[in-house]
């Protein structure tokens, strides 16, 4: 299957797994790397949480001191090939889903032109202080729509 091609059938809005959203460049560094000497499986979730986090910031969604916040509820990830020390590993992000609640994403690594892993992210935006699941706020929402 040709995760690059793929489009994703929703409950919310119907988002192109083609765009790539936000991606980043991350050294693989030494202490990554696991008694098998290659990259730790947690690592690869670390990868995507960088790269989530500074999309976050690039679409200008507060994460401090703000009631709505989003909150990852799901993630997993597929290992195709092992990475190894010395590398970069490149990594994107893509909305493949936007509902009333839940953001979902699709995390691609790469080494070289190479896809080693895809991920699944599913955010949540959540109130702190309800301790629940909220609808996605329209700013929000809006940052997100004339991207796909």
């Amino acid at each position: 299957m040709d995760h690059g091609k793929q489009l994703v059938p929703t409950r919310g809005v119907a988002a192109s797994a083609d765009i790539v959203m936000h991606e980043v460049d991350m050294p693989v560094r030494w202490g990554d790397m696991d008694a098998y000497q290659h990259v730790n499986n947690t690592v690869y979730f670390r990868y995507m949480e960088q790269c989530r986090l500074e999309w976050f910031a690039k679409l200008g969604v507060q994460t401090v001191g703000v009631d709505i916040v989003p909150i990852l509820v799901e993630a997993n990830c597929r290992f195709i090939r092992a990475v190894t020390h010395p590398s970069t590993v490149r990594v994107t992000i893509r909305v493949t889903d936007v509902g009333p609640k839940i953001v979902e994403t699709t995390h691609d690594l790469f080494v070289g032109e190479a896809l080693y892993a895809t991920g699944v992210c599913k955010l949540l935006w959540m109130s702190r202080t309800a301790n629940k699941g909220v609808a996605l706020p329209d700013d929000v929402r809006a940052r997100l729509l004339p991207r796909l």
